[in-house]
């Protein structure tokens, strides 16, 4: 196969999403990766066969800096020829899409993973929605990494019906089973290095600290709970990137439930094998790609009622889901799970059956594999 160009705005989302497939492809054809290095540290488990280029794009709208990154990837696509741009993340879809098509690449490929502008109003949601139909139009082909997440989109009429499709089952990357599995002895390890008896609830939230990903819904859903059961403790993974941290923690004060922050970390899988519940009140997802790594853990999530994360719980067998924005329905849910243990185990079971079977990175791969080899 011919050269392939993977463009993301931050390494964030290439190491949650694309270390697995570039890896495989790099066995096939040359591989080059465009990101700015500078938003987020990039794993080390990268295949050393990728070629990482530095692009010099912001991750907030600013115009200059769009036009000078817009311009850079035009410069480097018309001397590079690769045969195909793949892209993923709003911002470098927009670009990536506009400087392929320019620089005369005829595979433009671009995979939304969530919209942004799916929680806000007005003209800040017009022009996003915007942004999104001409990533569309300058794409040759789009996906999506939930079928929930392509209905919205037709039916938004981003996209044309029958003109966006999903890679496999769903989600990016699918989950590394033998990374994410239930572990005894990690959850004593880690129970212990955070003080915390193995008697205790945990619930887990992993993601960015952001509004959209509804932070301070949990926070106030976790001090109902604690009022009742204060045998629970919520642990936060994940960096906080709109400074959203001393809010929290004056709201937890509040209640009677211990809080702990624990920061990003390149290594989830410890605290999703020591946790009892994943918590994912978040307004928007693309698919939720944490909630099969959990599965995978055998901890089943309580999380909103939305598109892209009907795909990855399935109700009332993987995990429990409530109506968007009911705190207290998603506090109540959290509170019979902390009070049953059995209900628990059986959710947790049936999660790690569903991830393994249907969700394993092994099988997503082979589906991107199969087709990058049909294209090229």
């Amino acid at each position: 196969m011919r050269a392939i160009c993977f463009v993301v705005t931050t390494p964030f989302a290439v190491n949650a999403f694309l270390l697995t497939h570039m890896k495989a492809l790099a066995d096939r054809c040359p591989v080059t990766l465009c990101v700015n290095r500078s938003l987020y540290p990039l794993s080390d488990d990268i295949d050393p066969r990728i070629r990482v280029v530095d692009f010099p794009i912001a991750r907030e709208i600013a115009l200059l800096k769009d036009l000078r990154a817009f311009l850079f990837l035009v410069s480097w696509l018309r001397a590079e020829r690769v045969a195909a741009v793949h892209s993923i993340t709003p911002k470098a879809g927009l670009l990536a899409m506009l400087a392929a098509r320019l620089a005369g690449i005829r595979l433009r490929h671009h995979t939304f993973t969530g919209q942004v502008w799916a929680t806000k109003s007005g003209i800040a949601r017009s022009l996003l929605k915007t942004f999104d139909r001409v990533i569309v139009r300058a794409a040759s082909q789009v996906f999506a990494d939930s079928s929930s997440q392509c209905r919205f989109l037709e039916d938004e009429r981003v996209v044309k019906p029958g003109g966006i499709s999903v890679l496999g089952p769903g989600s990016i990357a699918g989950v590394d089973v033998g990374r994410f599995r239930p572990d005894v002895e990690m959850r004593r390890q880690v129970r212990a290095e955070m003080g915390s008896s193995d008697d205790l609830c945990i619930f887990l939230f992993v993601g960015r600290l952001t509004r959209d990903k509804g932070v301070f819904d949990l926070v106030e859903a976790f001090t109902t709970v604690a009022a009742t059961n204060p045998r629970v403790e919520l642990w936060l993974v994940g960096p906080d990137e709109e400074g959203l941290w001393e809010q929290l923690e004056r709201r937890s004060r509040r209640g009677t439930g211990r809080m702990r922050r624990l920061g990003q970390t390149s290594q989830p899988e410890r605290y999703m094998a020591s946790a009892d519940v994943l918590v994912l009140p978040s307004y928007r997802e693309g698919f939720g790609s944490v909630v099969i790594e959990a599965a995978a853990c055998a901890v089943p999530t309580v999380a909103y009622r939305i598109d892209g994360v009907i795909d990855a719980v399935v109700e009332e067998r993987t995990g429990l889901l409530v109506e968007i924005c009911n705190v207290d329905a998603f506090a109540a849910a959290m509170l019979a799970l902390s009070l049953d243990p059995a209900r628990r185990n059986q959710l947790g079971r049936q999660a790690l059956d569903r991830a393994a079977k249907e969700f394993s990175s092994p099988a997503v791969t082979a589906e991107w594999m199969a087709f990058y080899e049909r294209v090229l």
